[in-house]
């Protein structure tokens, strides 16, 4: 229950409500059903894991993740996640949980986290994915400029029955500067600690939060093995759509990793890909030739349902 709980909010298409208020997701008037609990703990539940992948330490009935000094969670079932304080808490919840935290909730729900953004175009999603650094955030804003809705940045979640549909993320993005210039956002900008210069803003033109289905995902960085054509090979997509799970080492090893093996799968069987080179530049000229690319495709895929 949660109807104790002071602060709610949305994100993935869930209710969350915690102790504290969750700044990062889209907040809510109250508790929805079967909403998250966040509630604070005076010890860890976790005790004995049997095995330990980076932060995260997991056992049969949860997942315990650690932030240094400054908190751990408790994530149980996808449904409660339990917070500890450490010595370094600063009253607020750190990003990891609006990220790692996050992701290992919603893979225990069945759902597919991808270490992507996206935006929504033509009444579908499209996933713009790749490693850090390659521009995803940057692209997604030049497609916003250009009429298409934010949707998610960073962390985009979905769901695969009966097909894959992409779910509203976080409301905010960081971007470089130049790639603020503009946007329609609200509020105003907010630094960040990144070490980048980057700035945290929202965009103004968001999609609905409502479930859209995916229209196909663009990939930035090196088609090394993609084969011949303008679309990767089967065997591609399969090693590219394992690469863009957010946090692979971590949910890989939950137990519930054979479903999550085969959700992957399944993308890489159903979802068009198109490689597109990483972002270099952001000149106005580079910004154009980035935009018109990645419409083309979006207007491919939307039209064919393949690449050609």
């Amino acid at each position: 229950m949660t109807a104790d709980l002071a602060f709610h909010a949305r994100f993935a298409g869930l209710d969350w409500s915690g102790e504290v208020p969750l700044r990062q997701f889209d907040p809510a008037d109250g508790p929805g059903p079967g909403a998250i609990a966040v509630r604070r703990r005076a010890a860890s539940g976790i005790l004995a894991p049997h095995r330990a992948v980076g932060r995260a330490s997991i056992a049969a009935h949860g997942v315990r993740f650690d932030c240094d000094d400054e908190v751990s969670f408790d994530i149980e079932s996808g449904s409660s996640i339990g917070w500890v304080c450490g010595p370094a808490w600063h009253d607020a919840l750190p990003v990891s949980f609006y990220s790692s935290v996050a992701a290992i909730t919603l893979a225990m729900r069945g759902m597919l986290p991808l270490h992507a953004s996206a935006v929504v175009l033509h009444n579908k999603a499209w996933l713009i994915a790749g490693p850090s650094g390659a521009g995803k955030s940057t692209l997604t804003a030049e497609l916003i400029k250009a009429g298409a809705l934010l949707l998610a940045d960073d962390l985009t979640p979905l769901t695969l029955a009966p097909g894959p549909v992409a779910w509203r993320g976080r409301p905010a993005m960081r971007l470089h500067p130049a790639s603020c210039e503009g946007l329609a956002i609200d509020g105003a900008p907010e630094p960040t600690d990144d070490g980048r210069g980057k700035l945290l803003v929202r965009p103004s033109l968001r999609a609905a939060d409502t479930g859209w289905p995916v229209g196909g995902i663009m990939l930035l960085g090196d088609a090394i093995g993609a084969g011949p054509g303008p679309g990767p090979s089967p065997e591609y997509r399969v090693l590219a759509y394992g690469s863009i799970l957010f946090r692979p080492r971590i949910l890989t090893a939950l137990p519930g990793r054979a479903q999550t093996r085969e959700n992957l799968l399944a993308l890489a069987r159903t979802v068009p890909m198109a490689l597109l080179p990483q972002v270099q530049g952001f000149d106005a000229d580079a910004q154009g030739r980035r935009t018109a690319r990645a419409l083309a495709v979006i207007e491919r895929l939307a039209t064919s349902g393949q690449l050609r």
